[in-house]
């Protein structure tokens, strides 16, 4: 019901309220940046509950299908897909605090994957990604399902380029390195904050930085919290050259045009 809700409410109302919609492939940072955009325009943010019928800041992994497009503000997450797959990793196949809540996610993936020893995710990686690039779950396992990392961004990068001016990408990478600078933009360029109180951003990347939720710095690893790493390219401690090649194989130059790399040596 909560899912159908969300997915009634997006292709209505919320084209008409003022909502946010805040878009992303899983694991790319979208509570983050739904907790600071949110609480900086002092806007609810339901998460894991119905959503409120008002002007919210919504969460979601829809594609751009039927009236989604139409949103007037639309907040598009982009993460290097490369670090999607380890985060994604963790998230289906190894118990944190927060998939222990509702753990029957992990005994689907668990079951699917087969692998004999989870904890060993360097080894299994290659076959990892190939499940994520190739499975595709029932309707009673994920009610809304958004395909792959490099066919869900393919489609949001292909909505952007029509060049209407509702779609905002930012980059999980850009919020790491400057949260603060990162926020101003968006807020200022597509959010409509004429001008923003720099003290209460401040105050607002204080609030839900990395260091400040998690208790620990940036880099070290809790494999059992739901914040795990905090950092950027960590795909680099687990992908060889058969997961390299594997990747390219499956996104083309998709890195190329979200900005990660250059060309397709790397």
């Amino acid at each position: 019901m909560e899912q159908a809700t969300r997915l009634l409410m997006v292709n209505t109302i919320t084209r008409k309220n003022g909502s946010v919609l805040l878009v992303e492939y899983p694991k790319s940072g979208g509570t983050w940046l739904g907790q600071l955009i949110a609480d900086y325009l002092e806007l609810p943010f339901p998460r894991n509950r119905m959503p409120v019928w008002g002007k919210s800041v919504f969460h979601s992994h829809y594609l751009p299908t039927g009236r989604i497009p139409q949103n007037k503000k639309i907040v598009y997450l982009v993460r290097d897909g490369r670090d999607v797959m380890v985060s994604l990793y963790f998230h289906q196949l190894i118990w944190n605090e927060k998939n222990r809540l509702n753990p029957k996610d992990v005994h689907y993936h668990r079951k699917q994957t087969g692998f004999a020893d989870f904890e060993d995710v360097a080894g299994n990686m290659k076959a990892f990604i190939e499940y994520a690039f190739t499975s595709r779950p029932s309707k009673w396992q994920q009610f809304t399902f958004m395909g792959n990392w490099a066919s869900y961004n393919s489609a949001w990068h292909a909505e952007m380029q029509k060049g209407r001016g509702n779609i905002y990408m930012i980059r999980y990478e850009d919020l790491l390195e400057d949260t603060f600078k990162a926020m101003k933009a968006l807020l200022q360029d597509h959010l409509g904050v004429a001008r923003v109180d720099d003290e209460k951003l401040r105050a607002t990347v204080q609030k839900f930085s990395f260091e400040n939720q998690a208790k620990r710095k940036k880099g070290e690893e809790n494999k059992s919290s739901f914040l795990r790493k905090g950092i950027a390219g960590d795909w680099k401690n687990y992908f060889g050259p058969a997961e390299k090649e594997y990747f390219k194989e499956q996104t083309g130059n998709l890195l190329i045009d979200l900005g990660y790399e250059e060309d397709m040596n790397w």
